[in-house]
């Protein structure tokens, strides 16, 4: 029996504790019964919908996810969750996973889209199988329908040989199918023609071949408005739908970008063998006002750049990026009301933080007489850090 993996590690912990209150701390627990039950995570009702931005998961369902962090082992991978609305969500993954229904899965670029599609094939009983990913953004008009469906040899002009389909290939598996809205029309109404039957027809073939494929797909796209316009087939968006996953983004997920945080800048740390570094508290409120519109994605690479960059064992606020310092917190997600004029004009965050750091570097270079390396001692800023922003200031003509 599997038994989840309870990441209670004072890391986690202490990037929780400005936002859960009462953390505690556990040791593994018995995992539930079910064979693809990996992670210990709240039950649904049958009727559960796909756990969405800004909607509030119920007391009883969200209460164990609200303070625990968990692991998600998904085939040779992992995933960590510890907000509520994901736990939710993978709860109904795992329900999905041991049906054959095709799951639609939405949300923004880098959101992980693709971590939920490839739990709905590891926790399946096709998991032996092949799972089979396509980019639909990177097929061409002339491949996608030789890479999906394969062509007998002679088919056309350089066919020198007959050619495996995809969606043969993963034939008792999963195809995933990343940035479905991509697909040119006419490959929609091919695609849409196996889905119905289970069946397809290579080029330059008149035999069909039955095929026993799971469909997963993904878009970052309103589909409904590519209906709309025409430019997606509304029966194909309906076979697809059958069940409908909408992931949150991340600045709606706050313990979950708490925990990514300290996750990833641990992993790059590791990557580059240096020692473990923590985030000053002005840096997390730094990362918790952007809007992080790359989602997970983006978050990885910042952490990766911190860690590539930054000196010292504490990442303060300057050695973040400047698209994440820089960026006013008005930016961050949909406007709601309309807020009443502020009594005095407002600035930029980025540029009184800058202002102030300019004021401050100035204030230590006159009480050291001009001597950068005792400067830097009194505002306990690191020397290298100091030289460079003393450069980019005007400072270092002083």
């Amino acid at each position: 029996m599997t038994r989840a993996r309870l990441l209670r590690g004072q890391e986690h912990a202490a990037a929780l504790e400005p936002l859960v209150e009462g953390e505690r701390r556990a040791s593994d627990a018995a995992a539930p019964s079910d064979r693809h039950a990996l992670v210990l995570l709240p039950k649904l009702d049958a009727d559960a919908e796909p756990a969405r931005a800004g909607r509030a998961c119920r007391p009883d369902d969200g209460a164990r996810a609200a303070d625990q962090v968990v692991r998600l082992e998904i085939g040779a991978g992992s995933a960590i969750v510890a907000d509520p609305a994901m736990a939710q969500l993978f709860a109904l993954v795992r329900r999905l996973a041991d049906s054959d229904v095709p799951v639609l899965v939405v949300g923004e670029t880098g959101v992980g889209k693709e971590h939920a599609a490839q739990a709905l094939h590891a926790w399946s009983r096709r998991a032996h199988r092949p799972l089979i990913a396509l980019n639909c953004a990177a097929l061409t008009d002339a491949l996608a329908e030789s890479e999906l469906f394969g062509h007998e040899r002679g088919a056309f002009t350089g066919a020198v040989g007959a050619k495996l389909g995809q969606l043969e290939a993963a034939d008792g598996g999963t195809v995933f199918l990343d940035e479905v809205g991509e697909l040119p029309l006419h490959i929609q109404a091919k695609l849409l023609r196996a889905l119905e039957s289970k069946r397809v027809l290579r080029i330059g073939s008149v035999h069909e071949r039955a095929i026993d494929v799971r469909f997963v797909a993904a878009t970052n796209r309103k589909l409904e408005a590519e209906v709309a316009a025409g430019r997606f087939r509304q029966d194909l968006y309906f076979r697809l739908r059958g069940a409908k996953l909408a992931l949150p983004p991340l600045r709606d997920r706050p313990r979950d970008l708490a925990v990514l945080t300290r996750s990833f800048l641990a992993e790059a740390c590791a990557e580059r063998g240096r020692s473990d570094m923590t985030c000053a508290t002005a840096t997390m409120d730094a990362v918790m006002r952007h809007a992080w519109p790359g989602n997970v994605r983006e978050l990885k690479n910042e952490m990766q750049y911190v860690a590539a960059t930054a000196d010292g064992r504490v990442v303060e606020p300057w050695h973040l990026s400047e698209a994440v310092v820089g960026l006013p917190e008005a930016d961050r997600a949909a406007p709601g009301p309309a807020a009443p004029p502020p009594a005095a004009p407002l600035r930029a965050l980025s540029d009184e933080l800058r202002e102030l750091e300019r004021r401050r570097m100035a204030e230590a270079l006159t009480a050291a007489g001009g001597v950068q390396k005792r400067a830097a001692e009194l505002i306990a800023m690191p020397l290298r850090t100091f030289r460079m922003k003393a450069k980019q200031h005007g400072l270092d003509r002083r």
